[in-house]
């Protein structure tokens, strides 16, 4: 029996189509061009280009899976890399 992956942490995982989900909340506007910055850097590190709606104090990600039905582990490992951008910010 083969287990699935987990979604990161704080992640909604969508079927339709396949999807992770998350919402970040910044203090100020200036940490979310920041963030925007950073994760803008690890889709050109990766090749994984989420989609992006933003505010003064939050962003939206929304990254897919590969176009199969599921979503697959370089979707993930971006997710938990721009989780790692987040809590930089954070912090």
């Amino acid at each position: 029996m083969t287990m699935e992956p987990r979604s990161p942490e704080g992640w909604t995982e969508v079927e339709r189509p396949p999807s992770l989900y998350r919402r970040f909340e910044f203090a100020a506007y200036s940490e979310t061009r920041v963030f925007l910055d950073r994760v803008a850097g690890l889709s050109k590190e990766t090749g994984l280009y989420p989609d992006l709606s933003f505010a003064k104090t939050y962003v939206n990600v929304t990254v897919y899976g590969s176009g199969e039905a599921v979503v697959d582990a370089e979707a993930r490992t971006f997710a938990a890399r721009a989780e790692a951008i987040a809590a930089v910010e954070a912090a």
